[in-house]
């Protein structure tokens, strides 16, 4: 069962109502380094590698493929049935970050919208 994440006022929160949609599968699955999860090394992303990188066209394609490969499983059970991620690099005031757009497919159909940003060098 998958509990649902509340923002409010800007702090997170978690309800255990279920979840209507797989948001919280998502943050989680970008949000964790991976292998630091202890019941599964296989979860989580390789985001975190990216603190080192300078922000290029390459690093930028290595962010589009670290989320893809994070969230993989959600394709693989049947929670998602297409995954699209696109990365704009910060070109204007802060050089030191990648935003990351996400849109997952449930299996329903429905799109789920994810944004992030990764800081880089």
């Amino acid at each position: 069962m998958d509990f649902k994440i509340l923002t409010e006022d800007g702090i997170g929160q978690m309800t255990f109502d279920p979840a209507g949609n797989i948001m919280n599968n998502i943050f989680l699955s970008l949000m964790v380094q991976k292998g630091s999860f202890f019941q599964n090394p296989d979860f989580g992303s390789r985001l975190h590698l990216l603190k080192r990188e300078k922000n290029t066209e390459r690093t930028a394609a290595l962010a589009e493929e670290y989320c893809k490969e994070a969230l993989q499983w959600l394709l693989d059970t049947g929670r998602a049935t297409k995954i699209e991620v696109f990365s704009q690099r910060d070109t204007t005031q802060d050089l030191h970050r990648l935003k990351l757009l996400v849109e997952v497919t449930q299996g329903d159909g429905r799109v789920v919208p994810f944004n992030t940003f990764v800081e880089v060098v």
